[in-house]
């Protein structure tokens, strides 16, 4: 019998008094599916709490800064829908996974008559035509959609903090960044204004959020889960996942975005659930490849998590960083950017306008061989070893406006040392997940980063369980 996960736990700040409220929130996704299946709970109930706290910590003279734009009444009138379809259904078994569940789309996505603002003035006056391939995920796995979560713009920068709305907040430390770029949907998952999220990860978009606001994070292989932002990343470095309390909600919500049924002999959640494989050779990684310094107590997380699996059997051995240049990354990103359309290129922010316009010295073909450089480095980083195991980042995320007065090189480089350990991992395009691994002397959380060889996800998914379940 597995060790359970811890349950939901919200900061402080954003604790519910009352109990019954109190007690759907400490639930992790999976349990209110089920509560609403079993009819403890209806849609409408769900909905009518998260609209409530949306209203609650979004409206005042700090707002949380994780939702761009809102969905009442769509949500009410999907959340009715639901609930008689639950009436009517006599095997309650054969619902969607998540039948019912509130959740929030990233505002990079597709939305039927929502507006797609990507974090830009470029884009405010786009409405989405149709549906995306993720939007329509989550619509067949039952999720009712609450509205839009907040990105940096075109989802570039580690933080959430762009010319169209309010910055995005950590709700640990509402001074300090949430992360990003999928900042809102992080900073909603950890508020309790979401039980669970998907997101987006180009470089650690998906983990660096996560981590910082103490949540589970995971960025599949690459290609494993349809991506509808796949157009101008032709290199394959993005990636769609989860942002969860929990990595069976993680997996469940990954096996929903790919079209796995949950009770599906290959499905993530099954995985994860199983116990680990024995004997994997696992190497702890504390010196970022960016040759960023890593905090103390960072670097005393990831080796406290590598301890507890050699404690289970597991080979553990130190791991020496790879060097790599801020430099070599930057072509293949900035070709990424720079194939991105964009109408008003002139409403840019100037990091979003100064990455594009390098972008466009490059090919594609160059940023391609820079690409298999890189890859073939971390490959030989990886080496002989089944896991990686590092800090998600090696800093403090920063307080908000911390860089405003640098110029675009000097803030993205200042920036980019929160993604030193992420970014690699999205060239090569392996598995990686954060798990939560306590706090900092500032109160706020310290992720946990561990990466899996090409093709095992599921592998990855186990381990994370199994640490999520016994971290301090």
């Amino acid at each position: 019998m597995h060790t359970p996960e811890p349950a939901p736990r919200l900061p402080p700040s954003f604790a519910e008094a009352d109990p019954r409220r109190a007690d759907l929130l400490g639930r992790s996704a999976l349990g209110l599916a089920a509560a609403v299946r079993a009819g403890e709970v209806t849609s409408a109930e769900l909905v009518e709490l998260y609209l409530d706290r949306i209203d609650r910590f979004e409206g005042g003279p700090t707002p949380l800064g994780a939702f761009v734009h809102r969905l009442d009444a769509r949500a009410r009138r999907a959340a009715a829908a639901a609930d008689r379809l639950r009436i009517r259904t006599r095997d309650k078994a054969t619902l969607p996974p998540f039948h019912g569940v509130p959740i929030g789309v990233k505002d990079l996505h597709m939305l039927f008559g929502a507006p797609v603002r990507m974090g830009s003035r470029a884009y405010r006056h786009l409405y989405a035509p149709f549906d995306d391939l993720t939007v329509r995920a989550l619509r067949r796995a039952g999720f009712v959609i609450l509205g839009k979560t907040s990105t940096s713009e075109l989802a570039l920068l580690p933080v959430v903090e762009t010319d169209i709305h309010p910055p995005t907040r950590n709700p640990w430390a509402l001074d300090h960044t949430s992360g990003g770029s999928s900042g809102g949907a992080a900073a909603a998952v950890a508020a309790g204004l979401l039980p669970v999220s998907p997101g987006s990860d180009g470089g650690g978009s998906i983990r660096i959020p996560a981590s910082t606001c103490g949540l589970v994070g995971f960025k599949p292989g690459r290609g494993v889960i349809p991506n509808p932002h796949a157009g101008p990343d032709i290199f394959g470095m993005t990636a769609i996942g989860p942002i969860a309390h929990t990595v069976e909600d993680a997996a469940a919500l990954g096996d929903a975005l790919r079209g796995v049924a949950p009770d599906a002999p290959t499905s993530w959640l099954a995985a994860c659930r199983q116990a680990t494989p024995p004997g994997l050779r696992v190497a702890v990684m504390v010196e970022s490849p960016l040759d960023v310094p890593t905090a103390p107590e960072r670097a005393a997380a990831a080796r406290d998590a590598a301890a507890r699996l050699a404690e289970a059997g597991h080979a553990v051995r130190d791991q020496p960083r790879v060097p790599t240049d801020l430099e070599e990354f930057l072509p293949v990103y900035q070709r990424i950017f720079a194939r991105i359309p964009v109408l008003f290129p002139g409403k840019l922010q100037p990091m979003t306008r100064w990455f594009r316009d390098e972008g466009r010295r490059y090919t594609d073909a160059f940023a391609r061989d820079a690409q298999a450089r890189l890859a073939e480095r971390a490959a030989a980083l990886q080496g002989d070893i089944d896991l990686l195991i590092s800090p998600s980042s090696p800093v403090t995320p920063p307080r908000i406006g911390a860089y405003d007065h640098l110029p675009p090189r000097e803030m993205f480089t200042a920036l980019a040392a929160m993604g030193a350990f992420t970014a690699a991992w999205n060239v090569t395009g392996q598995p990686a997940a954060t798990v939560p691994w306590g706090f900092d002397a500032a109160g706020l959380p310290i992720g946990v980063q561990i990466t899996g060889r090409a093709g095992k996800d599921a592998q990855v998914l186990a381990v994370a369980r199994w640490l999520n379940a016994r971290r301090p």
